[in-house]
């Protein structure tokens, strides 16, 4: 989403609810079967900054590192943050939300994404998934 520099330098704070689509149906470790409500305000801060406050709301597909079991994480994400414009955004006098939001949200998921704590992955022998059956290899 681009909002005009010029839109939040009159207005003061722009309000914006939109669904963010970004993350919907991808084929990523992160994405999201309907698109993300995200609820901000933007305002701007010294002619060069933009502040971005607010929620985004989203309920991800994410992928187990252990077992590469699919499974179902909502996530609010609070965000307040400052954002400096880059050289094409005062060129054009946009402001360029999305990447912004995308890089917010990524940033709260860990490094390492489980199903469960106590998740057993999968055998490296022959692969079985250790939280559905047992191993059937003898090697391992």
């Amino acid at each position: 989403m681009k909002i005009s520099i010029d839109r939040i330098k009159k207005e003061k704070k722009v309000f914006l609810e939109y669904e963010d689509e970004q993350f919907k149906d991808k084929n990523l470790r992160e994405s999201t079967k309907k698109p993300l409500f995200v609820s901000v305000v933007l305002s701007l801060i010294d002619n060069n900054d933009v502040r971005v406050k607010g929620r985004i709301l989203g309920e991800f597909i994410l992928v187990c590192d252990r077992c590469c079991d699919k499974f179902v994480q909502n996530k609010e994400v609070e965000i307040d943050e400052v954002f400096e414009l880059e050289k094409k955004e005062i060129s054009e006098r946009m402001f360029y939300l999305d990447n912004r939001i995308r890089d917010v949200v990524l940033a709260q998921f860990p490094i390492k994404l489980l199903c469960a704590e106590d998740c057993k992955g999968i055998c490296i022998g022959c692969g079985v998934n250790l939280n559905k059956s047992e191993c059937k290899c003898k090697n391992f």
